[in-house]
C-alpha cells in the first residue's frame, strides 16, 4: 500500500511539474502570437524634406534646399520660395507660415490660370493619399489664414473647396481663392482647433 501511495504521489508531482511547464511554454506562446493591445500612435505629419510642424523658421531653412524670402508682421512670419517648387505634375509657389515662430501653415499657390482639369488631377492625387475628400467650408480656410495673416482672402472669392485629415490631425485642403488661382493648404493640428473664439458659447 505504501508503494502504491508512493508511486502515486510521484506520478502527481511529475504531472504537475508537466502542466507547469507546459503553461510557461503556453504563455510564451501567447506572448508571440498576441495582439497589442495599446494601439501605437499614428507618425506625424511630414512635409517634403522632413518638415514638422512646430519647426521654427531656421530649422525649416536647414531642410528646404530652395532660397526663401521673408516678411513678418507682429507675431506671424512667411517665408516663400523664390522660384517655384515643383508639386505634383504642376509648379507653385509654396509658403511656410509661423506663428511666433511656430510652423503651423504650409501652403502651395497655383496661379497662371490653371484649368479646371488641373484642379481634378491635384484633388484626385490627394484623394490617393489621404482618402475620400469631404466639402469644406471657405469661411472656415479664411478663418485659418486669418489666424496666420490677416485680410488675406476674402471669403466671397474662396470656392470648390475640399478637404482631408490624417491620422494626426492635420488638415489638408484644396480650394479656389480667385479666378486664376487655386491652393492647397496644410494646416497643423494645433491651429486648426483653435481658429475661433469660444468663450461663453
Amino acid at each position: 500500500m505504501k508503494r502504491l501511495a508512493a508511486s502515486i504521489l510521484t506520478a502527481l508531482i511529475i504531472a504537475v511539474l508537466t502542466v507547469s511547464a507546459g503553461a510557461e511554454t503556453m504563455t510564451d506562446m501567447r506572448s508571440w502570437f498576441s495582439i497589442p493591445t495599446a494601439t501605437p500612435a499614428p507618425d506625424a505629419f511630414r512635409f517634403r524634406d522632413g518638415i514638422r510642424w512646430g519647426m521654427n523658421p531656421q530649422q525649416v531653412k536647414a531642410l528646404e534646399t530652395e532660397q526663401m524670402s521673408e516678411r513678418s508682421a507682429q507675431n506671424w512670419s512667411i517665408m516663400l520660395t523664390d522660384a517655384k517648387v515643383s508639386v505634383s505634375r504642376f509648379s507653385a509657389d509654396l509658403v511656410f507660415m509661423f506663428r511666433d515662430n511656430c510652423l503651423l501653415m504650409i501652403l502651395y499657390e497655383f496661379t497662371g490660370k490653371p484649368s479646371a482639369d488641373d484642379f481634378i488631377y491635384l484633388s484626385g492625387a490627394l484623394c490617393s493619399l489621404y482618402g475620400e475628400k469631404a466639402s469644406a467650408e471657405p469661411r472656415k480656410i479664411k478663418a485659418l489664414m486669418d489666424a496666420i495673416n490677416p485680410e488675406k482672402y476674402e471669403t466671397k472669392n474662396i470656392n470648390d473647396a475640399e478637404g482631408w485629415m490624417t491620422a494626426d490631425g492635420t488638415t489638408i485642403y484644396l480650394y479656389r481663392y480667385s479666378p486664376e488661382a487655386f491652393a492647397v493648404m496644410y494646416v497643423s493640428p494645433v491651429i486648426g482647433s483653435r481658429i475661433y473664439q469660444t468663450n461663453g458659447l
